[in-house]
């Protein structure tokens, strides 16, 4: 048996092992959400003035996010491919 590692692999559904179709290549990395709620809460955080850090390391979603999503300079960057997600959601 291999494992094969996530930053190597296609973004897929953790319980099902489908692929994501909420899915948004970026130039600072790839976007994936589960659905329009997950779309939102990252929208939000990415529109978000002040984030503020809770007293334990790593127990929030927003926590375990990538380096490149946690920046003030690709703050733009993802609230458009967001937009480009909810978008094509919307879209069917």
């Amino acid at each position: 048996m291999s494992a094969t590692p996530l930053r190597d692999a296609e973004p897929a559904d953790p319980h099902f092992g489908l692929p994501l179709h909420l899915v948004e290549p970026t130039r600072a990395g790839l976007l994936w959400a589960y659905n329009a709620e997950h779309l939102q809460a990252l929208h939000d955080y990415a529109a978000a003035t002040l984030r503020e850090h809770g007293g334990v390391r790593n127990s929030s979603m927003f926590s375990r996010l990538p380096q490149w999503m946690k920046l003030a300079r690709h703050r733009v960057l993802l609230q458009r491919a967001v937009e480009r997600l909810q978008k094509r959601l919307l879209q069917g």
